[in-house]
Parts: C-alpha cells; structure tokens; sequence
C-alpha cells in the first residue's frame, strides 16, 4: 500500500516551496497554498515561472500574522500580512477575473525592483471565491461549491516516486521530484497507477480525482535557479510515452477535497471505487 513521502506548499505561486511534516487541508487545498501571486501591472495577468524564472528563487515562511518572503536581493525578509482589503480582480490564463487583495506600493515597488517588471502582489483572502474551471479537456466539472486558490487549475497535485524512478530510467540525467511541484508525494504503488483512481483516501482525507495533470514547460526548469534544460527535458522524453489524445502531457494527478482534515507524512493512501 502506498503511504505518504513528501508534503509541500508554494504559499506564492511559481515561487519556491515549503516541505510540510503536515499539512491541513481546506476547500482550496492545503492551508496558504498558492494564497499569494505576483499580476503585471499592465494587464492585471498573474505572473508565473514559465515566463520569468527568477520567480523560483522566491523563498517565503508562513507566520501567524501572514507571510514573511525573501527576495534574493534584499537583505531582510518583506512582511506580507494576512489582508482585509476591498476584493480586487485580475487574470490567469485570460479575462478571467479572479477575486485578489492587493498589496501596498513599498510591497509591490520591492517585487518589482527583483523581477524588473512592473507587478503587483496580491492575496486571496476572505471572500474571495474562485470556483473549479469548466473548460479542461478532461470534462471535469466538480461541483457548484467547489473552490481552488490561484494554483493552475484543482487545489491538489500529488505525484508518485515509483511513476518518477520510472522516468529518470528513460532520462540521461535524472530529475528531482520537486521539477513537478506536486503537493503529495507517495510511494509504494506501480508506476502510473495512480492515472487509473477516481477517488482515494489519506489519513483522514477524501479526495476526487479530477483528472492527471497536463505539464508544461516549466518542469523543464530547475527549481532552484530556474534555468530552463536547452533540450527541453524531462518534458521532452515523457512526451514520448505519454502523450494524450488531447494533446497533454501528463504526471501526476489532481484532486479535489471532499473531506477535510490534516495529512501527515507517513499517511496510507487507500485508492476507492466510489467515495465512503
């Protein structure tokens, strides 16, 4: 059976992670999980790695009163406290129009000063409701009440290390599971096995596969400096064997909450043919 490895959050999304010894799971996943974004001033769109790398050298901690992140070039960490603010707008993929707190101009100026492009740092807080897209070709819908903080599309990313040791044998340089930056990591199952699930339990969790995650260039780029691999690996190989009808690329699956609770690392994970 397989158990639970790794746990990690990415509190500002496309900015580095926080490994977890456990974590609470919440309607929008795992607690301060892409809570935070850095928007381009001029159209209001959320910015990612994809794009500019230097996003991934970010680091941040979680507090009581908020997030406290370190910029490579600042000598002292930025306070970015828990909002109240009038609820904003901003973008993701299009015109979207996704709820956000902004922060002040200090804030947004120091953001800007490292990325060397005119942003604004935002934060979903109370009241912001962002609900599941409806539009991916896996057809999945979810319901009408579901919600998912600013990750890319569902509030869960877990991978498997037997599906990444099957990988990095097709690979001439191994890659690290943190390319993917899934927030579940287990172990213990057959590699891939986990495209087959449609619901599963962890702990004292229960999840709805919503379906297996489409990558992108960005688990080409190492996740410390961000430079991207000139041959486009991992993703090139697993494009090879993996490829869909649709087109994706998939590893790892995402999953939608559908009991609440706390994961802890060492966790059975026990895959269900309908939900408990």
């Amino acid at each position: 059976m397989a158990q639970v490895v790794d746990l990690t959050i990415y509190p500002i999304k496309s900015t580095a992670g926080i490994t977890l010894d456990q974590a609470r799971l919440e309607l929008r996943g795992f607690a301060n999980d892409r809570h935070w974004a850095i928007v381009a001033s001029e159209n209001r769109r959320i910015l990612t790695a994809r794009e500019h790398d230097k996003m991934l050298a970010i680091q941040s901690h979680v507090g009581s009163e908020g997030l406290l992140v370190y910029l490579p070039n600042h000598t002292e960490p930025i306070a970015l406290p828990y909002l109240l603010q009038p609820i904003e707008r901003v973008n993701l993929w299009a015109e979207e129009q996704h709820p956000a707190m902004v922060y002040n101009q200090g804030i947004n100026q120091a953001f800007s000063e490292y990325l060397g492009i005119d942003c604004l740092v935002i934060y979903m807080g109370e009241g912001c409701e962002r609900p599941l897209p409806t539009d991916m070709p896996s057809g999945y819908t979810g319901r009408t009440s579901d919600r998912v903080s600013y990750a890319d599309d569902y509030p869960i990313l877990l991978a498997s290390q037997t599906s990444l040791a099957d990988l990095n044998q097709r690979l001439e340089q191994p890659v690290a599971m943190a390319q993917f930056r899934p927030n579940i990591v287990i172990d213990g199952e057959r590699a891939y096995q986990e495209d087959q699930w449609q619901w599963l339990q962890i702990g004292e969790c229960l999840f709805e596969v919503a379906q297996a995650c489409p990558r992108c260039v960005l688990i080409t780029a190492d996740p410390t400096t961000g430079q991207k691999h000139v041959q486009q690996e991992p993703l090139r190989t697993l494009a090879r064997y993996r490829k869909t009808a649709s087109g994706g690329v998939p590893f790892g699956i995402q999953l939608v909450p559908r009991k609440l609770g706390t994961i802890r690392l060492g966790d059975q994970v026990v895959i269900l043919k309908q939900p408990v």
